[in-house]
C-alpha cells in the first residue's frame, strides 16, 4: 500500500502496451525474427527485428510443429511512461486491451480452422481450397465469408443438392458459424 501512494504522490505510472503477432510455415526457423509477421502491430509489415528496433520487447513465444513448418505466436510489450494519471488515455488503453483480444480469437480461429480444414475438407478441396470436387462447386478459395457461410448452411438445411450433397451434408451439419470462420481465415492465410 506504501508503495502505489509513493507511485500516486510521484504522478509516474507505467503501462505496457501488448500486442500478438504470428507467422505461419516457417521452414527455416533460424530466420523467423527476420520475417514480416501478420497481426497486432506487426501488421504484415514487420518483423520481430523490426519490433525490436521500436521498443517493443518479447514476453512470450508459442510454437508449434506443423507437417508444412513451424507457427509462431509472439507476445510482445512495450513499456510506456506516463508522468500525469490526467494525461492518460483510457479510451487508446481500451482499445489495445480491445485488439489484442481480437488478434488473440483470430489466431484461434485460424487455428481451428486449419485443424478442421486438413482433417475434413482438403482431400476434396484442395491444400488451399482451389479444387472444384467432382465439378459441382466452385473452389472456395475464392468464396467471400458470408458466401461460404450460406453455402454450408444451405446443405445443413437440405437446400442445395449440386450432385455432392450426400457428400457434403455430414461435414456440414458439424462445423458451427466460428469454425467457418476460421476454416475461411485459414484459406485467406494460405492463399496471400
Amino acid at each position: 500500500m506504501k508503495l502505489l501512494a509513493s507511485i500516486l504522490a510521484l504522478n509516474i505510472f507505467a503501462f505496457a502496451n501488448t500486442t500478438m503477432c504470428y507467422i505461419n510455415n516457417i521452414k527455416d526457423i533460424s530466420t523467423v525474427e527476420n520475417k514480416k509477421f501478420d497481426g497486432g502491430e506487426c501488421k504484415g509489415k514487420y518483423s520481430i527485428s523490426d519490433m525490436k528496433k521500436q521498443s517493443w520487447n518479447v514476453d512470450d513465444i508459442k510454437i508449434s510443429k506443423k507437417d508444412d513448418g513451424f507457427n509462431f505466436i509472439y507476445v510482445l510489450k512495450k513499456e510506456i511512461l506516463v508522468s500525469n494519471v490526467n494525461n492518460v488515455d483510457y479510451d487508446k488503453l481500451n482499445d489495445n486491451i480491445k485488439n489484442i483480444k481480437k488478434e488473440k480469437e483470430k489466431i484461434k480461429n485460424l487455428e481451428i480452422g486449419k485443424r478442421i480444414y486438413i482433417k475434413k475438407c482438403q482431400s476434396c478441396h484442395g491444400d488451399k481450397g482451389e479444387l472444384t470436387p467432382y465439378n459441382t462447386s466452385s473452389a472456395i478459395n475464392k468464396f467471400d465469408l458470408d458466401t461460404l457461410q450460406s453455402t454450408i448452411r444451405d446443405y445443413t438445411m437440405d437446400e442445395r443438392d449440386n450432385g455432392a450433397a450426400m457428400v457434403m451434408k455430414p461435414y456440414a451439419d458439424i462445423v458451427s458459424p466460428k469454425d467457418i470462420k476460421g476454416i475461411y481465415e485459414y484459406l485467406q492465410s494460405v492463399n496471400k
